[in-house]
């Protein structure tokens, strides 16, 4: 009798305990104090490490050049959640997920490009996910990550 005791207890603790781990990356920790930047992230447009440039394709010829843009998601903001970008220009955007909990990227561009751009459905944590966009109108556009509204949202300034 007590091992049927002790089992029924197992049943019942388990799915309780596999809720609680996979919604504890919800929580909104914004603890940041390992990072040493106070929590900070930049957009990286070019290759990275400071660079600032323009990412110009390989193998020369008169292509125009491209920029790519790093937007760091954490539980639950988007870094940086204000970007500017040109109009008619092809963008990378790299949706990387530095939270502990599932993200996405979507960006609602539907009503001026005739459709919305977005990562892949589940960014999961320590991963990324690359897509490209270009933005032929000007005006402002928002982007949003489906699982954390309303607080995960940004607007992208095309000029």
């Amino acid at each position: 009798m007590f091992t049927k005791i002790r089992s029924y207890k197992w049943v019942l603790l388990a799915p309780a305990a596999a809720f609680s781990l996979a919604f504890a990356g919800c929580a909104g920790d914004d603890d940041d104090a390992d990072s040493g930047d106070g929590g900070i992230s930049v957009a990286t447009i070019g290759g990275g490490s400071g660079d600032t440039s323009p990412t110009k394709p390989s193998g020369g010829g008169d292509a125009p050049a491209s920029e790519t843009i790093t937007v760091v998601m954490t539980d639950n903001k988007f870094t940086p959640s204000a970007i500017k970008v040109p109009v008619g220009k092809k963008i990378t955007f790299i949706a990387k997920n530095e939270g502990a909990a599932v993200h996405d990227m979507k960006i609602l561009s539907k009503a001026t490009e005739g459709k919305d751009f977005m990562s892949d459905a589940l960014v999961n944590p320590e991963t990324e996910s690359k897509f490209t966009a270009t933005f032929n109108k000007k005006g402002t556009v928002k982007f949003q990550c489906d699982y954390h509204l309303p607080d995960m949202v940004g607007t992208i300034e095309v000029q």
